[in-house]
């Protein structure tokens, strides 16, 4: 796989370098206009040949600054465009009093700014928590040799890194702060040169070879970005854009690297944990077709060696895989149950409880028959992989309905979290007949 990307990659760099010379000679009319052999058959003197190569090249890497300093680097890739269709689709959506351009589409209200979204005295509303990876592909961290990231925090009063401080999410980001379209769509920032764990050289090459970038370059939250957090974005593109192409990407520049939280943390648990949140709802829906739970597996790793807090799961977890033959088995549960030990750490700090629900038409209940139908045409359903980012309406309410089914299998509760996962984890102990796993 390595030695193919690396292959592609030569591959494209010698069709574009033979479809330049193509076409300086087909414009100037001058056979051999690129060639430096002093025999070469040009009508322009031999000498000349080096000359206009050096000024080719230094004209273009001038060119390459000029632009770079007028075009934003976050800009000049997918992340706007992907923005877009995740703010219509999802902010969009939940905005009662849209006024949508007649000709785009899209409502300047459709993306409020993120400190907006801070609570008063009054309001009872949850406060979200939108994860993001700070890729350090690059340097001397040796612990991280593996991880290759740590996890940057978006809310409504800070965007924070645990080793590099904080900024206020009113200033970070551009004028009037980061909006929340934006930091949605850097942590679902999936495709990008720089993946945190995930992230290959080869790949990452090729990546920004074709600007298949998805993540931000914005400022450091450190004290190296005293200067730049206020910025929408690098003031020259040149740098960022060989950062990507090399992979050297760190924390220690005036400007950091951001891209999906998954390439961290996939499920967001790591921060609650951090936190000392008691009760914890998390709703896995990673493609994971095999049932290995990487995903959750990845956070309790992180959150021992990091927190040296366990999390036990005191009973089997039967949330159950489709079987490959066809007949799937009706007996596996939607959800799981655990226990967070806080008090490894705290002395005298209370357990938190954690209920883990995971997509499955495996579960107690036979699922809805239209959901039935659409997992007998889609062998990986609800598994599909996260590239198709093109889903029928059929693929979409199956989804959508799965979800619900799921969610209406659990029990009803008197309306507060806590009392949910209290009555979630009496309903686990009950079905597994109060035995340990």
């Amino acid at each position: 796989m390595l030695l193919s990307i690396w292959v592609f990659a030569a591959s494209a760099i010698v069709l574009v370098t033979w479809l330049t010379i193509w076409l300086g000679e087909l414009l100037t009319g001058h056979p051999g206009i690129f060639s430096v052999t002093p025999d070469a058959p040009t009508p322009l003197p031999a000498h000349s040949d080096a000359v206009i190569i050096v000024g080719l090249i230094l004209g273009l890497f001038v060119m390459a600054l000029v632009t770079g300093a007028v075009v934003n680097v976050n800009r000049f890739s997918l992340h706007g465009m992907y923005r877009s269709r995740l703010i219509r689709a999802y902010l969009g959506a939940s905005n009662a009093e849209r006024k949508a351009d007649p000709f785009t589409g899209f409502a300047i209200s459709d993306n409020p700014r993120l400190h907006e979204l801070w609570r008063t005295a009054a309001a009872t509303y949850p406060l979200p928590i939108i994860n993001t990876t700070l890729n350090i592909t690059h340097g001397e961290e040796l612990a991280w040799q593996q991880r290759k990231s740590p996890v940057v925090l978006d809310d409504a009063v800070s965007l924070r890194q645990l080793r590099n401080g904080y900024r206020s999410s009113k200033q970070y980001g551009g004028p009037g702060g980061i909006s929340v379209g934006t930091a949605v769509t850097i942590s679902g920032a999936a495709a990008n040169p720089e993946m945190g764990q995930n992230s290959s050289p080869a790949m990452g090459f090729l990546m920004t070879l074709f600007n298949v970038r998805l993540g931000a370059w914005l400022g450091n939250t450190s004290e190296r970005g005293q200067h730049t957090f206020r910025q929408p974005g690098p003031r020259q593109a040149l740098r960022p854009l060989l950062t990507e192409l090399f992979g050297l990407a760190d924390a220690a520049g005036r400007y950091v690297n951001l891209s999906d939280g998954g390439h961290f943390d996939n499920l967001g648990l790591y921060e609650v944990v951090l936190r000392r949140c008691r009760y914890i709802l998390i709703s896995d829906a990673g493609q994971d077709d095999q049932f290995t739970f990487e995903d959750l597996g990845n956070a309790i790793r992180k959150i021992r060696i990091d927190f040296g807090v366990r999390i036990e799961f005191k009973k089997e977890i039967r949330i159950l895989p489709r079987d490959p033959v066809g007949n799937d088995p009706k007996t596996g549960f939607y959800c799981a149950t655990a226990i967070i030990h806080y008090e490894d750490m705290d002395e005298g700090a209370q357990p938190g409880k954690l209920v883990y629900v995971k997509p499955t038409i495996c579960g107690e209940n036979p699922v809805p028959y239209d959901v039935y139908s659409y997992s007998r045409a889609s062998d990986m359903f609800p598994h599909e992989p996260t590239s198709d980012q093109w889903f029928s309406e059929s693929q979409f309410e199956s989804y959508r309905a799965l979800g619900m089914h799921i969610f209406e299998q659990l029990p009803a509760s008197s309306g507060s979290i806590q009392s949910f996962i209290e009555d979630m984890h009496a309903r686990v102990d009950k079905l597994h007949g109060g035995t340990e796993a």
